[in-house]
């Protein structure tokens, strides 16, 4: 598969600085106070809100507590440790970067039903003057209601990932353009919450797409990044010219890099994860029926016994 065309009309840029230019690779940390501070807060306000929420109208267990929480830790490791300098010198690691980022971390966050938690941990005068008009406003209800009108979502999603990765000179450009590399991991991840808000309840929120669904809406998405998986791994050439000027520190060149990225986006972080996210909604799709039949049952129960009692 040769992307020659690709090349010939991608822009090209000056030979960037190495980013890990001192000392050993894993010791380039990351510490970003504007990072790190909204993941601190958005923990803060979600064990705050916990607190003041005694008298809860449904349950919240502990394994979505830790769920969230996990899901923020894993958030700044991604882009605070080694991993994160690292994916500007290999391809593969910036795969694993924002596979993680679309594919793990939204549905850790989701599965913690944050929209309480948050709500009741922040300031009085913050949640009543600010927050909740603004949710409320009919504008944002209706462009909320547009982003995750599920086709539109998952066209999004493919769309997305396929111009960062294709589009002529985009992925180059996020290399090496610090906004440009801010800008594509918040699509990335923005569109990723979206399309998993769909997939799952986020209680009080319910999804738009009915569980038995999910797994076509889910497959919708999936489908087109397996197929840019392998266009990724049986490519002829490298993609993107600054990975291979930049130092390596992996032992491979730049198209055995692409071809494990390629690897990463179809396997570990494509098929295996698909599988295992079908088999959870198979799941919980038996468990709602057989609670729902239970219920059923229970009803017309309740109806034979206070009719056999008139009589």
């Amino acid at each position: 598969m040769t992307i020659a065309p690709l090349r010939e009309i991608a822009p090209s840029f000056p030979v960037p600085h190495d980013v890990i230019n001192e000392g050993p690779w894993w010791q380039a940390w990351n510490f970003d106070p504007h990072y790190l501070l909204p993941l601190v807060l958005l923990g803060f306000f979600y064990v705050r809100g916990l607190r003041r929420w005694p008298e809860r109208s449904r349950e919240h267990r502990t394994w979505r507590t830790v769920s969230y929480l996990g899901g923020l830790v894993l958030l700044a490791f991604l882009f605070e440790s080694p991993l994160d300098r690292l994916g500007e010198h290999h391809f593969s690691m910036h795969m694993i970067q924002h596979n993680l980022v679309m594919m793990v971390v939204p549905p850790l966050l989701l599965l913690g039903a944050p929209t309480t938690p948050i709500l009741r941990g922040l300031p009085r005068g913050l949640r009543q003057e600010v927050v909740v008009p603004t949710i409320n406003h009919p504008a944002v209800q209706a462009v909320w209601r547009v982003l995750t009108f599920p086709p539109l979502t998952v066209a999004i999603f493919v769309m997305l990932q396929w111009l960062w990765h294709l589009a002529p000179g985009w992925y180059d450009r996020a290399l090496n353009d610090n906004m440009v590399h801010d800008l594509q991991h918040i699509s990335f991840f923005g569109i990723a919450m979206l399309f998993w808000w769909n997939m799952i309840d986020p209680a009080p929120r319910s999804s738009r797409v009915p569980m038995g669904a999910r797994i076509l809406y889910f497959y919708a998405a999936m489908l087109p990044k397996h197929i840019l998986a392998a266009m990724i791994v049986f490519a002829d050439e490298p993609f993107y010219p600054t990975y291979e000027r930049v130092k390596q520190f992996l032992p491979s060149t730049p198209l055995e890099d692409q071809q494990l990225a390629g690897l990463i986006m179809w396997v570990p972080l494509g098929e295996a994860l698909n599988l295992f996210v079908a088999a959870m909604v198979f799941v919980v799709w038996f468990r709602q029926s057989e609670h729902q039949q239970r219920e059923k049952d229970a009803e017309r129960d309740a109806m034979l016994l206070a009719a056999s009692l008139e009589r």
